[in-house]
């Protein structure tokens, strides 16, 4: 029986100086038979010289006219001819057992997805001073369905990149393309729909990926009113797919999301913030700041917006109050 292929989908845009990088931890992925996409979406730093070197090592590379990541990931499922699909970004790294270690367990639990920790670093993957383990300390060593793990996303306040995955090619059949507008939430929204058909999900507990921080303006940053846009638009995308399924926890997943969104804009975008706001408030559905007891009382009582502001605006009063009764617990105790 042969072993099920794997196709790594490598979009890039301007990320030369990144690339090669990306393409040699695909290249050197202990399990074989892998095929390797690489869509240059109509980058303009010479990425394309590259492809000569690329395609004698047997990467497939095309170049499209400039459409975001989502639209050259999209060219590259079209591309692609492998049972599973592993996306990754053309700045990030995979480590050689990856695919492997994932693969197998996988069809040793009969899984439709699988994901793993995964290490952020900025220039240099093995510089301990550069990197860090970024994992929540929950209970991933139980299968879970995808909608659990989303009601998990909204309850405990965390998320999986891209790169973390690997995707029964089934799962990418049912969940469909990826949304091609350009938008700093194209992961997340693409992958609800990935994780809304899942029926078992489960994890490989130990870091096998590198995820690059990059200084200055990226997709991801909110640093413009239309990403801001583009990224409401998908929360109220998820919210519509989640609301089909009748479980307000499942709620709790866009809610944080705008919730993260008016964290981030307040300052910079106090408009756009102040809608996120009321948006989260319009969710009815349970959140991971509930864990907060008196701030979650605050909120529920004057919305997050104003529940905000009021409950700043009287921490510095609670913190008097504590410090005298931690005074006169302090002379009690002395009296006695």
């Amino acid at each position: 029986m042969s072993q099920p292929l794997v196709s790594i989908i490598i979009p890039s845009y301007n990320s030369k100086d990144f690339l090669k990088e990306a393409v040699s931890s695909a290249l050197n992925q202990s399990y074989k038979p892998i095929e390797i996409i690489v869509v240059d979406d109509g980058s303009t730093d010479g990425t394309k010289d590259l492809f000569p070197e690329f395609e004698r090592c047997g990467v497939l590379c095309f170049c499209i006219d400039n459409g975001g990541a989502s639209n050259a990931r999209n060219h590259g499922l079209e591309k692609a001819n492998g049972d599973y699909i592993q996306f990754l970004d053309a700045d990030d790294i995979l480590l050689p057992s990856k695919i492997e270690t994932q693969l197998a367990f996988m069809e040793a639990h009969q899984a439709d997805l699988c994901y793993t920790p995964w290490i952020d670093f900025k220039k240099v993957p093995g510089d301990l001073n550069q990197k860090s383990f970024k994992f929540k300390h929950l209970n991933h060593s139980t299968p879970r369905t995808g909608k659990e793990l989303m009601i998990s996303y909204g309850m405990d306040n965390w998320y999986i990149p891209t790169l973390a995955w690997l995707v029964r090619k089934d799962m990418i059949e049912k969940a469909g393309y990826w949304n091609p507008a350009k938008c700093p939430n194209d992961d997340g929204e693409y992958f609800s729909r990935v994780l809304f058909w899942s029926k078992k999900v489960v994890c490989v507990n130990k870091p096998l990926a590198y995820y690059r921080l990059i200084a200055g303006d990226s997709l991801s940053k909110l640093n413009s009113e239309a990403k801001i846009e583009a990224s409401y638009k998908s929360f109220k995308q998820i919210e519509a797919l989640l609301r089909t399924c009748n479980d307000e926890r499942l709620l709790s997943y866009p809610k944080r999301l705008n919730y993260m969104q008016y964290k981030l804009t307040k300052k910079t975008y106090p408009v756009l913030s102040k809608r996120a706001a009321h948006n989260f408030d319009r969710i009815q559905a349970p959140s991971f700041l509930s864990k907060k007891v008196y701030y979650w009382r605050f909120i529920n009582l004057f919305g997050l917006y104003n529940g905000t502001k009021l409950y700043k605006l009287l921490q510095p009063l609670w913190g008097l109050v504590k410090r005298q009764q931690t005074s006169k617990l302090t002379d009690n105790k002395d009296y006695v």
